[in-house]
């Protein structure tokens, strides 16, 4: 979905992380990665034309249509599944991995998002060979421009390390709730909103913000003033005499050039000796989405976008 390589890497990442706040700050035992894939394809993908038509139904209806995505049409549990039966990932299932769908931002505009919960220790730890599959597999089914996987714990963990703040909300927090803090903190620092990459990931009651193209005394200080102002939040990335500081999480992209690569093989190469019977899998995935999409489209040019959501929509078979 966006306008360059670099860009895009953000994006994605700033579509991902939150999900580390609930490891980092309510349960540091557990040790976890994280991962992270938009089901909006990208605009290399769809086009411009399609994508801006998509974005502009608005973040409700497009949180209804990913909800719907994962948990009718189980679209990461398929992909899951796939990698599974075809021997590509062995330490991937419920007992260490969850997911589920919520807000993300990047420079001023609010979407949904799958975000994952995935235990890398103990007895039943996925292992950081297959996180790395299924983040590839999921940006190829989900023709993304790029997903994103990190540790919290460990910020040499994958291939650079990324400054992070969070902000927790003494209250339940609704995808329109974060978007609403996310505007906010537009009117203290426009550089933290709109900014070149500035953005957020939420889930739960929690807004995880990664360091825009700032510096880190601004992204400091206008985020903390934002949560210090806002009713229920509070900024909770704290230095050990309480003062607000930023944490390390190691991060690590893959990612496809779709107009380079229209086949996704950027994406299917890291997939390691993927089997002919696995590459099929994932492409009959694949348009399974892209079908999805299309249906989706089709209600936004009759202007029936609601009624398609709540009465008319089917998971392509």
């Amino acid at each position: 979905m966006d306008r360059c390589s670099a860009k895009l890497k953000m994006r994605i990442l700033l579509l991902t992380v939150i999900v580390l706040a609930v490891t980092v700050f309510t349960a540091p035992a557990i040790a976890s990665s994280h991962l992270s894939a938009e089901p909006v394809p990208n605009e290399n993908v769809v086009g411009a034309a399609n994508l801006a038509k998509i974005l502009n139904i608005g973040y409700s209806n497009l949180e209804t249509w990913s909800n719907r995505l994962l948990n009718e049409c189980r679209v990461v549990d398929n992909v899951i599944g796939v990698l599974t039966t075809n021997g590509a990932v062995n330490t991937i299932n419920r007992g260490n991995t969850s997911f589920s769908v919520a807000a993300g931002g990047f420079e001023a505009v609010t979407n949904p998002s799958f975000v994952f919960n995935i235990s890398d220790s103990g007895q039943n730890a996925a292992s950081g060979a297959d996180v790395e599959v299924l983040s590839n597999a999921l940006g190829y089914v989900l023709s993304q421009g790029g997903t994103a996987h990190f540790s919290p714990d460990n910020p040499k963990a994958y291939f650079f390390p990324l400054d992070y703040a969070v902000v927790s909300f003494a209250r339940g927090l609704t995808g329109l709730e974060a978007k609403a803090f996310f505007d906010y903190l537009g009117t203290i620092d426009p550089a933290l909103w709109s900014g070149q990459f500035a953005g957020f990931t939420q889930l739960g009651n929690t807004m995880f913000f990664l360091q825009p193209a700032t510096n880190k005394q601004q992204f400091i200080r206008g985020l903390s003033t934002a949560a210090g102002t806002y009713p229920w939040a509070t900024y909770v990335t704290l230095n050990n005499n309480g003062q607000p500081t930023t944490a390390k999480a190691g991060i690590s992209f893959p990612e496809n050039d779709w107009a380079a690569f229209p086949g996704g093989d950027q994406y299917l190469t890291r997939l390691g000796n993927a089997s002919p019977q696995l590459l099929s899998d994932l492409a009959a995935l694949r348009g399974r989405h892209l079908e999805a999409v299309g249906e989706l489209l089709k209600a936004i040019d009759k202007g029936s976008v609601a009624t398609y959501l709540q009465h008319q929509f089917r998971c392509p078979r």
